[in-house]
């Protein structure tokens, strides 16, 4: 057995299992159910009725007895059987791995401050007296302390784990907890959770600083227009896909995979062999970024929405697959792959969502107080500039080579104001996020150039005209 999941339950090594300090009780039984855990895990017992891959279902069938229940706590506080783990107190769990029981109630009363009357109580408690949910958080919270992993390779929504080859040695471990006020993990807790949307780690991770958020002092929010339904199928599977391919960047070892996505522009589903490079969120979604074939059947970059991905799992393709690209294929063999560097180059490059589409000069006008309003001082994008009014006049004549068109636009610039504000900045042709935040000004903004994109909105605003104007 692993020398950690012989571990002796020193208060230092219960800390660096616990879930906050050990301070609080609900913290120090916890830490405690996660050694004997780990220690019936490792044990031969358990390699002898466990796979090598198991669920959360098989665990609790070989744990505790046939009769046992695990659904509502009433069930487990009056189940009867002597034999099930259920009805094991702490001290019991403590004696069978033989750990003294004075001599360990004495080290850990030097750590924290528990009363005799306190610890006598912890040690007469059922253990492993938990619901279903409680339970499958522990086992989760010992794969983020690297004592358990993650295996994915199965289809159906139930988890897979499988013991580690080697456990984490923790006496080398820093106590982070320990350098942490309990104000300050709540703190951190709470930050974390306003940004679960982003990574299915945050939560479990938020879990290891504070169980509970000061919901009354905490006062900064998020609310984020994300498409996703929360609690839904749809989340559950785009946080699995979301963990894969993270567990997939952490080995280092990133080959193509096969992917099967909805397209809605198309409105086709589609397999396409990708090269997974990073996630983003923009534009109320989650976008994998991704190099290989297209749903449209080129060789390109492309974002897929994680919602949008059909695959439950995405399979793993060799280099010498013949489906893998062959520019792809080349790429690997120069190494030469890309990275997310070269995504927030491309973003930087040109306003818009889609880094890899052609970029064009666009020139906005903004009505003077407006501007000062609203535009002036804000962030949009690295390239979006304030320029003068000559500046404007030149860019238009520079950049608009039809003669009628150039004329034309010339023509509304002299009617406009020259005390109004003049943008340019470069921008991705046919990004629907540039268009929709334009759309979203209204009158507010105006597009000079491009020509085709002043149309655009031209023609799109009277579409909206058409539906609103009523004949009286």
């Amino acid at each position: 057995m692993n020398a950690v999941a012989t571990n002796y339950p020193h208060p230092r090594f219960l800390q660096q299992l616990a879930n906050g300090s050990l301070d609080q009780s609900h913290n120090l039984t916890r830490a405690i159910r996660l050694w004997a855990l780990l220690r019936w895990l490792y044990s031969d017992k358990a390699y002898t009725t466990l796979e090598n891959s198991f669920t959360y279902t098989d665990w609790r069938q070989a744990f505790f007895t046939k009769t046992h229940k695990d659904e509502k706590q009433v069930d487990i506080l009056n189940h009867q059987d002597p034999n099930c783990a259920c009805i094991k107190t702490t001290k019991q769990w403590l004696l069978r791995w033989e750990v003294p029981i004075d001599e360990w109630q004495n080290s850990l009363q030097k750590q924290i401050p528990i009363s005799n009357s306190e610890l006598d109580k912890l040690l007469e408690e059922p253990l492993f007296a938990q619901v279903r949910k409680s339970l499958q958080s522990d086992l989760d919270l010992l794969v983020s302390r690297n004592c358990l992993q993650r295996v994915n390779n199965f289809s159906g929504r139930s988890k897979y784990y499988c013991r580690v080859d080697k456990l984490p040695n923790f006496s080398k471990s820093e106590d982070t907890f320990s350098k942490l006020t309990l104000k300050k993990q709540a703190y951190l807790a709470g930050a974390l959770g306003i940004f679960s949307f982003l990574d299915p780690t945050y939560p479990l991770l938020a879990e290891e600083f504070s169980e509970e958020v000061d919901e009354d002092n905490h006062r900064i929010f998020l609310y984020v227009d994300y498409v996703v339904p929360e609690s839904s199928d749809i989340q559950d599977r785009v946080d699995e896909i979301q963990s894969e391919l993270q567990e997939i960047w952490n080995t280092g070892q990133v080959q193509p995979r096969l992917v099967t996505y909805h397209s809605a522009h198309q409105n086709q589903i589609k397999e396409c062999v990708i090269y997974p490079v990073c996630i983003y969120f923009m534009e109320r979604a989650k976008y994998l970024c991704t190099y290989g074939t297209t749903p449209k059947g080129d060789i390109n970059w492309y974002k897929y929405r994680l919602d949008r991905i059909v695959s439950k799992h995405l399979e793993i393709l060799e280099w010498q697959d013949p489906r893998v690209p062959q520019l792809l294929r080349e790429k690997h063999q120069d190494n030469k792959l890309p990275t997310p560097k070269t995504v927030n180059a491309q973003l930087k490059e040109a306003w818009g969502c889609d880094f890899y589409k052609e970029k064009a000069l666009m020139l906005l006008r903004f009505e003077q107080d407006f501007h000062q309003a609203y535009i002036e001082g804000i962030s949009i994008h690295d390239t979006f500039t304030q320029i003068s009014y000559d500046q404007t006049v030149k860019l238009t004549q520079q950049y608009t080579l039809n003669l009628e068109r150039r004329k034309a636009i010339v023509d509304i610039l002299q009617s406009r104001p020259s005390t109004d504000a003049y943008y340019k900045v470069d921008y991705r042709v046919t990004d629907y996020y540039v268009v929709r935040w334009l759309r979203a000004l209204g009158s507010k903004v105006e597009v000079l150039l491009p020509w085709v994109l002043r149309e655009e909105m031209a023609l799109e605003i009277q579409n909206t005209w058409n539906l609103y104007k009523t004949r009286l």
